[in-house]
């Protein structure tokens, strides 16, 4: 599930449903609207349906036990013929189905009990939550709009269908539809969080920070605003506000180990070295750091040059592979060997960073970068034909191609093959223009001239 999936699963996936049930129950009771035994009549409300007197019975029968034992409490509504039952029964069951996250046979209860009754409103509601939480976010966006069309809408159903909008990427569509939620029901913190989640979708920054902090001043431990706000000041250019945001979440003691890596990778970009590393150190003593981030960690002090730090890393990432081999997939696996690589590289242990290459393209011939590394340890080593076969290569690999053929070229200046490396060097710019390569073409030419 997406973060929001699991959102909308907490919010309206266990606790309300069996409470829904309950209240139809007592509205159609109450109000004098069961029939005699053998009857239904939608006539008077098409959106609520009605329940004969021997009905009534099985419900409350189901009712008493279905917070203790959800399976008994169907098979005594499976009793009666559902084909002939108030489409309450099917709505029940659907209920205690979701109760019980078993959602498909949630789905089919929902579906015969709109079958029967088709605007039957918290059928409609319910089953739209169950679409959102198996990603059918377009058949649950059609439900809530019936609603609306049908004038059923509340403050709720507002606010599931901004989130369904959210999460098929239809950031104005979900303003709305969380502004009109909000209307209904004002300073609710689940609206007013959806609407600051459409505005940034927009890179409406300013109006959405405003929002977050708003609800931070009712909620200040809340991760996810922080997480949000994080984002955000990142998404802007401003790093220094992110890493305070961060800081703060830390010392309310609601920064998690993604928000710490991505301090940890600021630190890192503003040359705090130490610092960065102590910061990643907190973000990956978690029960579950994750390998990615402990990659590109090691990725930023190889960049840097920092050979310490960057052993820190690799050492975390092998004692995980060792003892939690099952969080490595196979890119995970081909990128620390090629850190490895780089690694060797720096530190002059250039057979062994050949030996690295090697045994990565084995496994993925195609990983243009690790061919890169492979074709400066031949240059450096005079293996100047290996290193050209090494640079064709990577040139028929997508995305790699101009660093490719500049390094060819640069192998061919090694030649005195100047001319060749012009033909490299123009082919090279029309794959990617690069100032510093059009400068260095201008260089090579007057030497050819």
């Amino acid at each position: 599930m997406s973060t929001m999936q699991i959102a909308i699963h907490n919010l309206y996936g266990k606790k309300l449903p069996i409470v829904l049930m309950l209240t139809l129950i007592t509205i159609s009771t109450a109000s004098g609207r069961t029939t005699h035994d053998d009857e239904h009549n939608h006539a008077n409300d098409p959106f609520e349906p009605t329940v004969t007197k021997k009905e009534s019975i099985l419900l409350n029968s189901a009712m008493s036990i279905a917070a203790t034992n959800t399976a008994q409490a169907i098979k005594i509504l499976s009793t009666k013929d559902l084909d002939e039952a108030s489409p309450a029964l099917d709505f029940a069951i659907g209920n205690l189905n979701f109760q019980s996250d078993n959602l498909d046979e949630a789905v089919s209860s929902y579906q015969a009990a709109l079958k029967k009754l088709p605007k039957f409103r918290s059928a409609i509601m319910n089953l739209g939550r169950v679409y959102l939480i198996q990603d059918h976010n377009q058949d649950a966006i059609a439900l809530y709009q019936q609603l609306i069309t049908d004038g059923q809408a509340d403050a709720d159903i507002l606010l599931l269908l901004g989130h369904a909008f959210l999460i098929e990427n239809l950031p104005v569509s979900a303003e709305s539809a969380y502004r009109q939620s909000l209307l209904l029901r004002h300073n609710n913190e689940d609206a007013m969080l959806g609407l600051a989640k459409a505005l940034m979708q927009q890179e409406r920054y300013a109006e959405g920070l405003a929002l977050v902090g708003e609800i931070l001043n009712n909620n200040p431990t809340n991760r996810e605003l922080w997480s949000l706000r994080t984002n955000a000041y990142l998404s802007m250019g401003k790093q220094a506000d992110a890493m305070r945001t961060i800081e703060k979440a830390q010392r309310l003691g609601c920064a998690n180990s993604e928000m710490l890596a991505t301090m940890g990778d600021l630190l890192l970009n503003s040359d705090q070295p130490e610092d960065a590393l102590r910061t990643y150190k907190m973000a990956f003593c978690g029960e579950t750091p994750s390998i990615k981030r402990i990659l590109r960690a090691t990725e930023g002090f190889i960049a840097l040059g920092n050979t310490n730090n960057a052993k820190e890393m690799i050492t975390s990432a092998d004692n995980i592979s060792k003892t939690a081999p099952d969080r490595f997939d196979n890119s995970d696996e081909i990128t620390l060997l090629r850190l490895k690589a780089e690694l060797a590289q720096q530190t002059g242990q250039f057979s062994e960073a050949m030996n690295l290459c090697q045994k990565v393209l084995r496994i993925d011939p195609l990983d243009g970068r690790t061919m890169l590394v492979l074709v400066d340890l031949q240059q450096n080593a005079g293996l100047l034909e290996d290193a050209v076969m090494t640079c064709e290569r990577a040139a028929r690999i997508n995305n790699f191609e101009a660093d490719a053929l500049v390094r060819q070229a640069q192998i061919e200046i090694q030649r005195e093959q100047y001319r060749r490396a012009v033909s490299l060097l123009e082919a090279a710019q029309t794959f990617k223009d690069q100032p510093h390569v059009a400068r260095y073409l201008e260089q090579i030419r007057r030497m050819v001239n």
